[in-house]
């Protein structure tokens, strides 16, 4: 089975969790696809003063961190190349509480996986998710279907925005009995 895995965020305690991706995921990834904060932006970075999307925001949520998340997401999967079995997208700052074995899963087109809980303002865990390219492709589409969501008036919020692409896009989420936190510095 050939993985790719996307990662996109900040390395901030990558150097903490390399090793318990490493331990954690199988099997090991054929490709990787990298885009953090030291990847050059072909685009400017998002602005609040040109969006305004903090008009019905979380309270918890800045736009303008949520708006370059999905950016650098949607930056690193226009990178990933067609043609593996498994596509996994990453933050680089998360471990897991036990191993996600590939090769168990069926990887049709309108199906992700995530790992149970951080499921936020009732979305979906936004840290890591995996599937076949088709389901992948749709998962990383939230930074194209913001405008659309914030256009109807639905609150703001990553998880949430997350969940309504993958519902527009129909695309089933099923949750696995593993957990992954996030390593602050």
């Amino acid at each position: 089975m050939n993985v790719c895995l996307i990662y996109s965020g900040y390395l901030r305690t990558w150097e903490q969790c390399r090793d318990n991706h490493a331990a954690m995921l199988h099997p090991a990834a054929a490709y990787v696809v990298d885009y953090n904060e030291n990847t050059p932006f072909e685009d400017e970075p998002f602005r609040e003063d040109i969006w305004g999307y903090n008009a019905n925001k979380a309270g918890e949520n800045e736009a303008w961190n949520t708006m370059n998340m999905w950016r650098a997401m949607w930056r690193a999967w226009e990178r990933t190349p067609p043609g593996f079995d498994v596509y996994a997208r990453m933050r680089y700052d998360i471990v897991f509480d036990g191993p996600i074995d590939f090769t168990g899963f069926d990887y049709p087109p309108n199906k992700v996986y995530i790992p149970d809980g951080n499921d936020y303002r009732d979305g979906v865990n936004d840290q890591m998710a995996f599937g076949s390219y088709e389901a992948m492709q749709a998962y990383h589409m939230v930074y194209l279907d913001h405008g659309e969501h914030f256009a109807a008036g639905k609150m703001f919020h990553s998880e949430s925005y997350l969940k309504y692409t993958l519902e527009k896009r129909g695309i089933n989420i099923v949750r696995i009995p593993v957990q992954n936190r996030i390593v602050r510095p």
